[in-house]
C-alpha cells in the first residue's frame, strides 16, 4: 500500500488566491492544520504583494493581480514538482483527510499518466462516465465538466497547457473542457466518499457564506480581520453589502501593507 510521503517530491499543493481574499487565509490555514496535520507536501499560497509568515505554508508573490489564470500560470512556472494539488483559499477542510485512500488515488493518477483527478463529484455523474473503480471514473469527452476549479490533482504541464492568460476561473470552467480532448480526465463519482472533505465555497460573490461562519464557530476558528459581510439572498442587499466589503477591503489592505500576515 503506498504512503503519501512517497509522493512528496512529485506533488505540491497550490492554493489559488490573491490579496483581495487575504481575510480567508487564516481560517484556511487553521482548518488545514486541524484536519491534515501530517500533510507531507509543500503547500504554497498565491499572493500579489502581501506576504505571509507560516511554519507550514509558503507563498508565491506574483505581483500585480492580473487575474486568476495569469496569477496561476506565474506560480506554476516556479514549481519543480510534476503534479499539483489545486485548492482555493475559501475551500475550508471540514473533516480529516483520508490519507490512505488519497495515497491510492495519487498512485493511480501518476502510474496511469492521467492528466487530472477531481476530488469533488458533480451532483450526478455525466452520461457516458466510465467507472475506473468504486471511487472515480473517466469523464467523457463531451462533458462540460472536464475542467472544474475544485480540489483536483493535475499533471502540472497539462494544466499549464490549457490555461490562457487573462481568463477568470469561470472562463476556464466554461471553455477549458474543449482543450482537454487529448487528455485523460478523472472525477470522483459521488460526494460522500471523497478523501478530501471541504466546504465549497466559504465565500460567494464576495460575501461570507453562513456555512463558513457556522464552521468557524463550531471549531473556534477566528476570522481576522473580519472584512466582508454575510451573504444575503436578496439581490439589492448583496449589492450594498459587496460595496461595503470593498470599502473595508481597501482600508484593510492599506493597513496590512508591508506587514506579514501570521498564519
Amino acid at each position: 500500500m503506498p504512503l503519501l510521503s512517497e509522493f512528496a517530491d512529485r506533488i505540491a499543493i497550490l492554493v489559488s488566491s490573491c490579496d483581495a481574499f487575504f481575510d480567508a487565509w487564516q481560517p484556511f490555514s487553521r482548518f488545514f492544520a486541524r484536519f491534515w496535520p501530517d500533510c507531507p507536501f509543500e503547500v504554497s499560497l498565491i499572493t500579489n504583494r502581501l506576504s505571509i509568515r507560516s511554519a507550514r505554508i509558503g507563498y508565491f508573490a506574483v505581483g500585480e493581480d492580473r487575474g486568476w489564470s495569469t496569477n496561476l500560470l506565474a506560480a506554476l512556472a516556479d514549481m519543480p514538482q510534476s503534479h499539483v494539488l489545486y485548492f482555493q483559499e475559501d475551500y475550508f477542510l471540514n473533516a480529516p483527510v483520508h490519507t490512505e485512500q488519497l495515497a491510492k488515488d495519487f498512485a493511480y493518477v501518476i502510474d496511469s499518466g492521467a492528466s487530472a483527478l477531481c476530488f469533488r463529484a458533480r451532483s450526478a455523474p455525466d452520461r457516458g462516465t466510465v467507472a475506473v473503480n468504486d471511487r472515480f471514473g473517466l469523464v467523457p469527452l463531451a462533458s462540460d465538466g472536464r475542467t472544474r476549479c475544485q480540489v483536483t490533482i493535475w499533471k502540472r504541464s497539462d494544466l499549464q497547457s490549457i490555461l490562457r492568460q487573462g481568463e477568470t476561473a469561470w472562463d476556464f470552467e466554461a471553455r477549458g473542457s474543449a482543450r482537454t480532448q487529448a487528455m485523460t480526465i478523472l472525477s470522483y463519482l459521488h460526494r460522500d466518499n471523497t478523501p478530501i472533505p471541504y466546504l465549497m465555497s466559504a465565500i460567494s460573490r464576495g460575501l461570507w457564506m453562513p456555512e463558513a461562519i457556522s464552521l468557524c464557530r463550531a471549531h473556534s476558528v477566528e476570522m481576522e480581520p473580519r472584512i466582508r459581510p454575510l451573504f444575503s439572498k436578496t439581490p439589492w442587499k448583496r449589492r450594498l453589502l459587496r460595496a461595503l466589503g470593498r470599502v473595508r477591503l481597501r482600508q484593510a489592505l492599506r493597513k496590512q501593507a508591508g506587514d506579514p500576515i501570521q498564519l
